[in-house]
């Protein structure tokens, strides 16, 4: 078994854990169980193409390469859902304990269909490679960092 599936079994585990949860009346911890689903499932994949699994836990080189990916594939609609999944079950459903249960009801069942729709994905996309790309993302990240960081102290003078 490759680690990108592993990745996906371990994300529908949770997801079904989140139901479950859920339906005991611990809706903010089903919410919480949500968005580890999510991102479980981004990171599964971006290891089926090549991005090492550390590398893919670092939002800041990793989340560029899947919203490209899904772009490219003509799926924006599965990046828009990221980030309703981000806002209703991470930061209002979790953090801030602010989505209803109704509305992390709706959304775990938006879900469902979604992580369906990944598998699907990641298993069609499993054979590309994209080591030099990321090698050249690898690059930018380390001026850009710069950038920003001369950018701060202009800013603050």
């Amino acid at each position: 078994m490759h680690e990108y599936e592993d990745l996906v079994a371990k994300a529908r585990d949770i997801y079904y854990k989140s139901l479950e949860l859920f339906e005991r009346g611990d809706y903010y911890d089903a919410a919480e169980k949500g968005w580890r689903t999510v991102e479980l499932a981004r990171k599964a994949l971006l290891v089926a193409v090549g991005v090492p699994l550390e590398k893919a836990r670092n939002i800041e080189f990793s989340l560029p390469i899947f919203s490209r990916i899904l772009k490219s594939l003509g799926r924006k609609n599965l990046l828009d859902e990221y980030y309703k999944f981000d806002s209703c079950l991470h930061i209002r459903g979790f953090y801030e304990m602010a989505s209803t249960p109704e509305e992390i009801k709706r959304v775990l069942n938006d879900l469902g269909k979604w992580l369906d729709d990944m598998e699907r994905i990641i298993r069609r996309i499993s054979r590309i490679n994209l080591n030099k790309a990321l090698e050249i993302m690898e690059k930018c990240i380390k001026p850009k960092r710069k950038f920003f960081k001369l950018t701060s102290n202009i800013m603050r003078l």
